[in-house]
């Protein structure tokens, strides 16, 4: 039984790690602003405190903003930067490649979708 037990606890543990390691990696998107679209990157990384994340607004040359807090439940993904006074909220693909969401910030919405960067693993 001990046995039993532990091979489920295993499974589990690897479930678990497996279910944020889609996420790890360089997303990119562009979001419409008025007449006006610009680009976004998302850097997300596991570490021991669990997920880590930067943005970068890329035409707007800010780079490594730190993502105050990201997390994901399922396949549901919700970050905030507390600087920008940004919520970004969106579904994660089940092939783990794209991110169909919403960006919000100072009262306006927009969609944003981010997709996996060329030759990250899903």
């Amino acid at each position: 039984m001990k046995i039993f037990g532990l091979i489920v606890m295993g499974l589990f543990v690897a479930v678990l790690a497996t279910a944020a390691q889609p996420l790890a990696g360089d997303w990119n998107a562009v979001i419409k602003v008025g007449e006006a679209s610009l680009r976004l990157a998302l850097h997300v990384k596991e570490s021991q405190r669990g997920l880590e994340a930067t943005f970068d607004s890329i035409d707007q040359k800010v780079m490594g903003m730190p993502v105050d807090k990201i997390e994901i439940k399922g396949q549901q993904l919700r970050f905030e930067i507390a600087a920008i006074q940004s919520v970004y909220t969106g579904t994660l693909s089940t092939a783990g490649t794209t991110i169909t969401g919403s960006w919000a910030q100072l009262g306006m919405n927009f969609p944003v979708d981010f997709k996996k960067a060329a030759g990250e693993k899903k």
